[in-house]
């Protein structure tokens, strides 16, 4: 009979606890999305249907483009893209040090065509949506601080600690 009593008060003990666990872990995401839910807004840019056409062509685009050069590497060559240690430019560098001279036409290639399709895009926003593409540009800079030392194509640079 005590085996009995102490089985059913540690069961209930046990209980009681992942109960309490859970109703806690919840509690500590709900505080995340009121977090989330805090933030500003994201900005509007109010896209004409022809504009969110040609996003889209311009996406299809270019990773149709990316499908087509991805489908020309060796498997060497993959490891090399799907390698999460390496970052930015020393994986564009390991990366083109294996390129054989069709790969690197058709990645420039690619980078042209992408460039001409961002040129023809911002060509067709309205003065309002410029500076709202501006603005939301101002927003991602505040967001990144601490990483003013980061440049393009350079991965990811160390966060700079508070000490």
């Amino acid at each position: 009979m005590r085996n009995l009593v102490k089985g059913l008060a540690l069961s209930t003990t046990l209980i009681l606890g992942l109960t309490i666990s859970s109703i806690a872990q919840t509690t500590a995401n709900n505080t995340t999305k009121k977090e989330r839910s805090e933030r500003p807004a994201r900005v509007e840019m109010n896209f004409t249907e022809a504009q969110k056409t040609q996003m889209k062509a311009n996406r299809e685009a270019d990773k149709a483009a990316r499908a087509k050069f991805e489908a020309t590497l060796n498997a060497d060559q993959k490891a090399i893209v799907q390698n999460k240690s390496i970052h930015g430019k020393e994986k564009m560098e390991k990366l083109n040090a294996t390129l054989n001279a069709n790969q690197k036409e058709m990645m420039e290639a690619n980078k042209v065509a992408a460039k001409k399709n961002q040129e023809a895009f911002a060509k067709t926003l309205n003065p309002e949506q410029k500076a709202q593409f501006e603005k939301m540009h101002h927003q991602r800079g505040e967001k990144g601080k601490g990483m003013k030392d980061h440049k393009k194509g350079e991965g990811k640079p160390e966060m700079k600690k508070n000490s």
